[in-house]
């Protein structure tokens, strides 16, 4: 239990790292939406989609890749090879992610709506320092520590926050008396400016980081027992990178290729523009939030469950994948009741827009099984990727994107849902990646998920806690008729709520419990009552 318990401690460390980086994402869209409004939203979230997906090509899965593989070989007592492979993955992502950067900003404007043309080339430079800050990250999570990714997190997003608010506010200065689509557009092109802007101290602070501490880190004195050539090490990272690069690409795809049919089926007009940007821009935002401790799961598990399944201790490879997957979904099943159940005070104080702020908490409300969906798959994507069946996820996220795009086609074309069909075929999207990744895990390792206490339990705790954290809620509203005051308290009640119920649910399984840092201390002082 305590490399399962290293592990955890390592996700947490990495989870409130990526929650409070999605809150601080969360808090600054509002006062720039009411800079450039929802319109620019609009055009800033579509030439962020295809930023994302041409990262994702070149060099999102760096830091996954680059954990894998040193880790490999550290457990191995091979540190030649594991500098080795961080000095080819900076030529490779100089190659790569330079060159993605290049070809992205002479074809902006024909992959992006005119309007969107300039938020998406100051963009271009970001994919470049994204790719090396990952390299920094990968290298770190290798030694199994993840306060530095965090910290560059938390710094990155800081400072996205600022200089986006800051820049979107001097950029629409001389389009005020104009408005409309121009200001729009230059006031998201000032949002993009603030990505770059954190991307680079996030990059200039983990160099630091790695300078100062690379002595500790590498071990010296200590020759290889086998030492690969640069021209294998390339061909090793090609061979985790490419297939890890499609299988992430195909998983992120959905908001891009979801973007060009609702467009296709709506148009281009201010009200789709305004529409998807709704949907984008504060529904799958808010989605992500939670999502981030599976992706902090994820991350960490890599390196143990990497290094225990090539020296072949498959009895630790299971533990840390039990151990791993109960913990997130603790977490995020209540995650998703509380959404639901919260939704509408949760969208009036983040994006309190009065012509959106209806249809921003339907769908939250409806789309909010979504988050338990992405992250169960987000963790098993990691689990797979780390035991060395890199292809299983790809496979697996292009049959569900195959399924996805005709139920979005179908729900688009032929109900009058609209903007729902958006939402439903997203969650069907990533149960259906659910589905097949444990049925991959299963056929690999032999491994079978408990259902009662992985899934049953949380959920019947999380909709008692949802039924206490929303009567609080409407409650106190109905005696103050504010919102802010109400829903904090009852968040807080809600979750005292939901871990006492655990707490007693979980007394005769006392080691499930203590896998989490902190809570296992409240299991030991109970057992010794």
């Amino acid at each position: 239990m305590n490399h399962s318990r290293s592990i955890v401690k390592q996700a947490s460390i990495l989870a409130i790292a990526g929650i409070l980086v999605r809150i601080i994402g969360v808090l600054y869209r509002s006062p720039l939406t009411s800079l450039i409004t929802t319109e620019g939203i609009g055009y800033y979230s579509t030439a962020y989609n295809i930023y994302a997906l041409i990262l994702l090509i070149s060099s999102y899965s760096i830091p996954t890749a680059i954990s894998k593989l040193i880790s490999e070989k550290l457990i191995l007592n091979q540190y030649n090879n594991a500098q080795k492979i961080l000095r080819c993955s900076f030529i490779y992502i100089c190659a790569i992610g330079g060159g993605a950067a290049i070809v992205a900003f002479f074809i902006a404007p024909f992959i992006v709506p005119e309007n969107a043309v300039a938020a998406l080339r100051v963009l271009c430079p970001t994919i470049f320092l994204s790719g090396l800050l990952g390299v920094f990250r990968g290298y770190f999570q290798a030694h199994q520590t993840t306060l530095y990714t965090s910290v560059s997190q938390i710094i990155e997003q800081v400072f996205n926050a600022i200089v986006s608010v800051g820049a979107a506010y001097l950029f629409i200065q001389p389009y005020l008396s104009v408005g409309g689509s121009q200001l729009a557009s230059v006031g998201a092109a000032g949002s993009a400016l603030g990505t770059g802007a954190g991307v680079l101290i996030g990059l200039i602070y983990m160099g630091l980081m790695y300078f100062r501490r690379k002595d500790n880190l590498i071990v010296k004195d200590e020759p290889d027992n086998h030492e690969d050539s640069y021209k294998s090490i390339f061909k090793m990272i090609l061979n985790i990178v490419t297939p890890i690069i499609f299988a992430t690409c195909i998983y992120n795809l959905v908001t891009t290729i979801d973007m060009y049919i609702f467009y296709f089926a709506m148009g281009t007009g201010k009200e789709a523009i305004t529409m998807f940007g709704v949907y984008s821009g504060e529904y799958i935002v808010l989605q992500n939030v939670p999502v981030a401790l599976a992706s902090a799961m994820s991350t960490a598990s890599i390196p143990a469950i990497s290094s225990s399944w090539a020296i072949k201790n498959y009895r630790q490879t299971k533990e840390h994948i039990r151990s791993g997957i109960r913990v997130t979904m603790m977490v995020l099943i209540p995650s998703a009741v509380g959404m639901t159940v919260l939704a509408f005070p949760i969208m009036g104080i983040l994006f309190p827009q009065e012509d959106t702020i209806q249809l921003a908490t339907m769908l939250l409300a409806v789309g909010s099984p979504g988050v338990v969906f992405f992250g169960l798959s987000t963790l098993t994507n990691g689990i797979l990727q780390a035991i060395g069946e890199v292809n299983a996820p790809l496979k697996n996220a292009a049959i569900a994107l195959i399924w996805h795009c005709i139920i979005t086609v179908l729900l688009l074309f032929f109900t009058p849902l609209g903007l729902y069909s958006l939402v439903i075929a997203n969650c069907f999207y990533g149960l259906q990646v659910c589905f097949l990744n444990q049925k991959s895990l299963r056929k690999k390792t032999h491994y079978r998920q408990e259902i009662r206490r992985t899934y049953v339990l949380p959920l019947v705790a999380a909709l008692i806690m949802g039924i206490v954290a929303g009567g609080c809620y409407y409650g106190l509203f109905a005696l103050t008729k504010k919102v802010f005051i109400p829903l904090i308290i009852s968040v807080i009640v809600g979750v005292i709520t939901y871990f006492v119920i655990i707490l007693y649910m979980y007394a005769e399984h006392p080691k499930d419990l203590q896998a989490i840092p902190y809570l296992n201390r409240v299991v030991y002082k109970m057992k010794k009552r």
